[in-house]
């Protein structure tokens, strides 16, 4: 997945890897997005300030998908 290549920690190959180099990078996306909503508005926002689901977290849904 072209979107991941930057987040892929060298010194990993082969296909057993590919569970554990995605895996990874979707721990680290969790880690850093997260839904907040406003008590005084519906509407719900990532934390990384941009609207829910943002891209970060679209990109974790796929490779959970993926994988």
């Amino acid at each position: 997945m072209l979107a991941t290549n930057s987040r892929i920690p060298a010194g990993r190959n082969g296909a057993e890897d590919d569970f554990a180099r995605y895996r990874d990078v979707v721990a680290d996306i969790f880690a850093h997005h997260h839904r907040i909503t406003s008590p005084d508005d519906d509407a719900a926002a990532c934390s990384c300030g941009g609207a829910w689901p943002c891209r970060e977290e679209m990109l974790a849904a796929e490779l959970l998908d993926w994988i």
